[in-house]
């Protein structure tokens, strides 16, 4: 890699908390934040449990109180988190960087409503029998909703109030909805950052798989099969994570904290593992963490295992965000990529975050210490 890009800003809304050093502990204890759903009742799914964040409040993070209305739950988690990174890395948009010049990367999940916000739409589009209707959908459906639902159901939105709220007018993409595109974001911004397209870059992901309808389409993307076969799998989260990239000499000048450098992120096929270790030059290596991508589900598991010894990789340590905080989804990605930052800093050697999951792709990064 060229430039040297690090990442000076970490943003964190999980249900571990939002201090990064304090998630990081909790994951480091093996402390679960699975719990019964406070939301809905979860007893019809073979998954009974989710990792969900209580007493969040989106107010403090918000310029203007009229959004919040616009926003649901996924956009509110990635304007707090991308506000929390741009603070943690000391950055102020306009002075430090122009808005013109930060860039904003980010992913987001699907399904993004609760089931209480579109019972209405559903009972009025439904006949007598409970069938969907499409002529009463077209009429009655309609008017049965608040016209702000619109705002809620795309899943550029969360990008996009991150872009209003933070100022940020740079280069931007959305990636949705899985861990592999989220990674995509991270490593979008470290290409941003490389070719000259930006000075600055956000990036990141939100996910909230933490009501009804999400649990509903997880279960259709077969997510819930481990939990039917052996009574345990992945626990659905809810959070967002942001980190703030920028070149290590520009973050240098303005006397910024840096957690670590980016030495290698790729992304390859969703079976590619032992590829991604062969293009990252870690075979046969020694790295001082690995942040797993282990998320309860044995059989995922097992292929992580496998391709980690096909490589003849070795960890000192091994810490498993997904078993603590819940698979935060879209978000999961820059969620390891935080906690491998984390650990590049405190452990003062090279970190291997691997955000395997369900989805199109998989990825890895190496991180390690300027």
């Amino acid at each position: 890699m060229s430039e040297q890009i690090v990442i000076t800003g970490i943003g964190l809304v999980t249900p571990l908390g939002a201090e990064p050093a304090e998630v990081l502990r909790r994951i480091e204890a093996g402390e679960s934040a699975a719990r019964a759903p406070a939301r809905f009742d979860a007893s019809p799914f073979a998954c009974r449990v989710c990792a969900e964040i209580p007493d969040f409040r989106p107010q403090p993070f918000v310029p203007e109180p009229k959004l919040v209305r616009l926003m649901n739950r996924d956009a509110q988690l990635a304007v707090a988190a991308a506000q929390l990174a741009l603070r943690d890395a000391g950055l102020t948009v306009g002075k430090d960087y122009l808005p013109e010049d930060i860039a904003l990367f980010g992913a987001a999940g699907t399904v993004g409503l609760p089931l209480r916000e579109v019972a209405p739409l559903l009972r009025a589009s439904t006949d007598p029998d409970g069938r969907f209707d499409p002529e009463r959908f077209g009429h009655a459906g309609l008017r049965a909703v608040s016209p702000l639902l619109s705002f809620k159901i795309l899943s550029n939105m969360p990008v996009c109030f991150v872009s209003l709220c933070a100022n940020l007018q740079g280069a931007n993409a959305i990636y949705t909805p899985w861990e592999g595109q989220g990674a995509q974001a991270i490593a979008a911004g470290v290409r941003a950052l490389t070719a000259g397209d930006a000075a600055c870059a956000v990036v990141g992901g939100c996910d909230v798989k933490t009501h009804e309808l999400a649990f509903i389409s997880l279960e259709q993307h077969g997510l819930f099969r481990a939990w039917e076969q052996t009574g345990t799998g992945p626990v659905p989260g809810e959070g967002a994570a942001f980190l703030v990239l920028e070149r290590a000499t520009t973050a240098a000048a303005r006397g910024a904290r840096i957690y670590a450098r980016i030495d290698g992120c790729v992304r390859a096929a969703e079976d590619g593992a032992s590829a991604l270790h062969a293009q990252l030059g870690l075979r046969g290596q020694r790295v001082s963490a690995l942040v797993a991508a282990a998320n309860g589900d044995p059989a995922a598991e097992k292929i992580e295992s496998q391709a980690l010894a096909a490589s003849q990789i070795a960890a000192d340590a091994i810490v498993c965000p997904k078993r603590c905080a819940g698979d935060l989804y879209a978000a999961a990605a820059a969620l390891q990529v935080a906690v491998a930052a984390l650990l590049a800093e405190r452990r003062h050697g090279r970190v291997l975050a691997h955000c395997l999951g369900h989805g199109s792709q998989i990825a890895a990064f190496v991180l390690e210490p300027l």
